[in-house]
């Protein structure tokens, strides 16, 4: 039978404790990085980006039901847009380059 006594072979009940807690606590780590790119990714766009396929006028309207905008800033945007859509096609905007 096999001497452990004083050789130093032999790795101790701490040793043991120490190297499972290691473990668990790299893979806690672990999952909590996967959890956090993942969470990253799913991130809706911030304030100042729509969707896409979204117009101007919904995006302006969306602002307005969460609040983002007050009515008075929503009329004055909303009286932006519309003067600038009756000026695009009124055909007033330069023609492409050749």
């Amino acid at each position: 039978m096999m001497d452990w006594h004083d050789r130093g072979e032999h790795m101790s009940t701490g040793g043991w404790v120490f190297m499972v807690l290691g473990i668990v606590i790299l893979i806690a780590v672990l999952v909590a990085l996967v959890m956090w790119i993942v969470s990253q990714q799913r991130r809706p766009a911030g304030p100042g980006t729509r969707p896409a396929g979204m117009s101007a006028r919904e995006a302006l309207d969306h602002r307005l039901v969460s609040g983002e905008v007050t009515t008075e800033q929503y009329d004055q945007l909303r009286a932006r847009l519309d003067g600038e859509a009756r000026s695009g096609s009124a055909g007033s905007a330069a023609p492409p380059p050749a």
